[in-house]
């Protein structure tokens, strides 16, 4: 089964709980666009462990003789075991400086909210569990060595026509290694701005608005979205599908997401607040998603 952010928050009775959720997907477009597998169930381990198949290769079709049966052709599949992190933030107050201060408390909430986004975003591209266990693994290390991996021979550092026209090329021939079109094109906001230049230099830029009022800058049509908690520093560009067979997230049947606040009447002078988020992202398809990296001379 896939739910989306907005799907939990409608279904959750906890108004702190739906109300902190509903801001995670304002503020954050990867949040608020990918499907999550929400069958896992926590059995009180933390042996939390999702499986499933990965498609490499797809079957081709080919033509045969008459009176010949037709050839063979399966599909390549790898067999994936991954796992949800719980991402968490946790933050203290005294509660004379909440008194003297209500600002003050309520930018401790909202900060615990946007560092999930931040950790959200930066997992999402760069997580590795070889150098965080506890977390999961991310776009860049998932799409390293595959056929949707490309690396970059254009400097954008200046955005001549000649410039534009390579980079394009680029972009083309990797969105069409793509199972899609894709849903999106996430990179940095330096990227995106560089991006949006070259759209303007090629006639191809459009800006559309979302329900939620932010402008939406376009590649060809596609939504370029910048990447969370500088998830991307250099000039890398990343084309996302998303999809229960394609690119989703994965999470918990129950309490996906937990925000607890304190009890400000309760004894006890420093009072502990704190969110967090089981999360992890699946990708179904290798062809569900790819990577432009920016060459290596450029990156520096």
């Amino acid at each position: 089964m896939a739910v989306t952010l907005k799907d939990l928050a409608k279904a959750s009775t906890d108004k702190l709980q739906q109300g902190f959720i509903n801001e995670l997907i304002t503020d954050s477009f990867i949040l608020s666009q990918l499907p999550f597998d929400n069958t896992m169930t926590a059995s009180g381990t933390s042996n939390l462990v999702y499986a499933y198949n990965r498609v490499t290769e797809g079957a081709k079709a080919k033509f045969r003789a008459l009176n010949n049966e037709p050839e063979v052709s399966d599909i390549k599949i790898a067999q994936i075991v991954t796992s949800p992190g719980i991402l968490s933030s946790s933050w203290n107050m005294d509660r004379v400086a909440k008194a003297a201060n209500e600002n003050y408390y309520l930018e401790k909430v909202k900060e615990c909210k946007d560092s999930i986004i931040r950790g959200f975003g930066d997992a999402f591209i760069n997580g590795d569990k070889t150098t965080e266990e506890n977390g999961f693994d991310g776009l860049s290390k998932i799409l390293k060595g595959t056929s949707t991996e490309m690396t970059s021979k254009v400097d954008v550092s200046s955005i001549t026509k000649e410039a534009a026209l390579a980079f394009a090329s680029e972009m083309d021939e990797m969105l069409s290694l793509l199972t899609r079109d894709p849903d999106a094109i996430m990179t940095s906001r330096s990227m995106k701005t560089k991006m949006n230049a070259i759209c303007r230099v090629l006639g191809i830029n459009s800006v559309t608005m979302d329900d939620a009022g932010h402008r939406i800058q376009t590649w060809d049509g596609i939504p370029i979205e910048e990447c969370k908690g500088g998830a991307v520093t250099n000039n890398d560009v990343y084309a996302c599908c998303f999809g229960t067979e394609e690119l989703h997230g994965i999470t918990l049947a129950e309490n996906a997401i937990k925000v607890s606040l304190p009890n400000w009447d309760e004894p006890g002078a420093v009072k502990t607040g704190d969110a967090e988020f089981v999360c992890g992202i699946a990708l179904k398809r290798t062809k569900a998603a790819g990577v432009l990296r920016a060459a290596a001379e450029i990156n520096g």
